[in-house]
């Protein structure tokens, strides 16, 4: 392989946590060139990484986040949640932009619809019951 340029080489497309990196450590002082396995590799990764505009990030595994703070400015599909819980008197699930949908119709809402998406407004909360149709309740002042 000495004799190959690394823009030469087979690309791979998927990784496995053994699978083996080129690293060229210190590139402006003195560089060497070394090997970090993708495991150590993403396990280095600080815990405040920003994904800009354009990034795809795909988790097809269990993921735990543990923070104190999460912040998520953009369009974001989950699926495969059962539950969605908390601890302490400030748990909570927090939508915070309003939206009221165009008819009852998910499909025109979404493309291909999207069951169990929730919306509200000041006078009703709205939820998706199948890719199909959207359901709403009246909000009223309770005390």
């Amino acid at each position: 392989m000495a004799d190959k340029k690394v823009s030469a080489l087979t690309a791979l497309t998927t990784s496995a946590s053994p699978d083996l990196l080129m690293i060229v450590d210190d590139p402006n002082g003195t560089p060497t060139s070394k090997k970090v396995t993708v495991k150590n590799f993403f396990g280095a990764i600080p815990s405040n990484t920003v994904f800009t505009a354009g990034s795809l990030v795909t988790a097809r595994s269990n993921v735990t986040i543990s923070c104190s703070n999460t912040v998520i400015s953009s369009n974001l599909n989950v699926s495969g949640i059962s539950k969605i819980t908390g601890t302490g008197d400030n748990a909570r699930v927090v939508i915070e932009n309003s939206t009221t949908p165009g008819s009852n119709n998910a499909t025109t809402q979404f493309t291909g619809g999207q069951q169990g998406s929730i919306f509200w407004d000041t006078n009703y909360i709205y939820v998706a019951t199948t890719n199909t149709q959207i359901k709403r309740v009246a909000l009223s002042v309770f005390s």
